[in-house]
């Protein structure tokens, strides 16, 4: 998928909103970008204007659990993808939790963890990385990056038991889109039908998201945008 820009979309938010205006743009770009490896063959239902988000979906298969942790998932095979009236109520209850946690910032950088570990240039799914749950096993939450964002899991993991039809890939999403919509952010038109990985042994070795650290952070930060098909 060609993409074009790292910048945008942060005129419109209000200065609380700040940290998720920084991610919203490639947020945005990475969510609706990597999805399933079978998306061509997903249908597609367009909301209202109210919710502007447009579900890609198949009819989901559920084929036994495993789990990692405190956290029990489902094992999907490929075809697998959310149920779109399920992600519609999901976002609902996402908006709710936002009211009384204020969680918007912490979610948009579970979405966008999750997301970041996009390699353009592996052809095979799932070792492509990118936006397929893969942060919810304990192996990838332990990367260093990712301190901290346990305490996202526990927030949405009721309403991912609530909503079984839904995919952790695709509730991360929906829940870092959501954040970003309600802290007076951009709308932004989502795309749905990931599917998840369906073990620890399918996580993304740790080092794929950005370190700001020295002595090149401008040139690391290149480095690893552009291996995601970004570009400045």
């Amino acid at each position: 998928h060609p993409m074009t820009s790292l910048t945008g979309a942060t005129s419109h938010l209000l200065p609380s909103a700040t940290i998720a205006a920084i991610s919203a743009s490639t947020t945005a770009r990475l969510a609706i970008s990597f999805s399933s490896s079978s998306s061509s063959s997903l249908k597609c239902i367009r909301s209202s204007p109210l919710l502007p988000h447009i579900f890609r979906y198949q009819k989901r298969s559920l084929i036994g659990t495993t789990s990692s942790g405190r956290f029990s998932t489902f094992a999907s095979p490929k075809c697998a993808a959310s149920d779109p009236d399920q992600l519609k109520s999901a976002r609902e209850d996402i908006k709710e939790l936002l009211k009384t946690t204020f969680c918007h910032p912490i979610l948009v950088r579970l979405g966008w963890h999750d997301a970041g570990t996009y390699n353009k240039n592996i052809e095979d799914w799932p070792q492509r990385g990118g936006a397929n749950g893969s942060l919810r096993f304990e192996v990838e939450l332990k990367h260093g990056a990712n301190a901290g964002l346990v305490n996202a899991l526990k927030l949405l993991q009721p309403i991912k038991d609530k909503y079984a039809g839904v995919t952790y890939a695709d509730l991360f999403q929906l829940a870092s889109a959501t954040a970003i919509e309600e802290a007076r952010g951009p709308k932004i038109p989502m795309k749905y039908g990931r599917i998840d990985v369906s073990g620890p042994d399918e996580c993304p070795e740790e080092g794929r998201l950005p370190d700001a650290g020295p002595p090149n952070p401008s040139s690391h930060l290149r480095d690893v945008f552009y291996r995601m098909g970004l570009n400045d």
